[in-house]
């Protein structure tokens, strides 16, 4: 199927790939995860004896497996080991970022570090803004994951490239059932929360309530939080970013 998301102007359009050429702490794991015969997506595990859940992060575009680095203990603290995985051609990783590479290869970097025992058995994922794509993709066709967390996530994909100039009149439905977020989260069962920063100007907090509406899980949590934007929800006043989330890792 020929489709725009898989158009070399929706793609450029879209990432903002950044090489990594610094090295992990000593104390955490990198893998390198072979998704085709040419390229590897490169992931690092923060590992928490202590911890009795794994974290399975997908970061933000422009973001890096190392920016996370240094907020490790904050996780920690939440009672999660964290793992962070990149898109193709970002930090350490080979290959060109794609829309659909980046859904399609969640499943083979979960298969990998599952079947190598990098992962506790109970496993969350979380995705943040771009990252939302590969989570959703995951918990909704999974039943090996216990949560799914979306931060800062988005409802549908053309809005990200339509402020970039790229104007896509409309979508089809194989389409739909492949890029649109707002309708794959429809088959999420696991307990899912949504976390989206009340100023947030790149995306609209109105996705955030579009995917609550028609996330299929019993359990679900919204948090519009006040204060913040799109890349500073940490920040959140009052603590309230990692209140919600240790709230949510001991429901699980």
């Amino acid at each position: 199927m020929s489709s725009i998301f898989d158009s070399q102007a929706f793609n450029a359009n879209l990432f903002f790939p950044r090489d990594d050429p610094s090295f992990g702490p000593a104390n955490s794991d990198d893998y390198y995860i072979d998704v085709t015969k040419d390229i590897r997506i490169h992931a690092r595990q923060h590992p928490n004896s202590n911890a009795k859940l794994s974290l399975l992060f997908f970061h933000g575009n422009g973001e890096i497996v190392s920016d996370y680095d240094n907020l490790v203990d904050y996780f920690s603290i939440l009672g999660v080991e964290l793992t962070i995985a990149d898109f193709r051609g970002y930090g350490k990783s080979t290959g060109a970022p794609t829309l659909r590479a980046a859904i399609e290869d969640s499943h083979v970097i979960l298969d990998y570090l599952m079947a190598n025992k990098v992962l506790k058995n109970k496993i969350c994922v979380m995705g943040r803004s771009l990252g939302s794509a590969p989570t959703i993709e995951l918990c909704s066709k999974r039943f090996d994951i216990q949560g799914c967390i979306l931060e800062s996530g988005y409802a549908d994909p053309i809005p990200l490239v339509e402020r970039r100039g790229l104007i896509i009149k409309n979508t089809t439905r194989e389409e739909n059932v492949i890029f649109n977020n707002s309708q794959k989260i429809s088959a999420i069962k696991c307990p899912t929360l949504i976390m989206h920063g009340e100023d947030d100007c790149l995306i609209s907090p109105k996705e955030a309530k579009m995917n609550y509406d028609n996330a299929g899980a019993k359990v679900k949590r919204l948090e519009i939080l006040k204060g913040v934007g799109h890349n500073d929800m940490m920040m959140a006043p009052g603590g309230s970013y990692f209140k919600v989330l240790k709230e949510f890792f001991d429901s699980l």
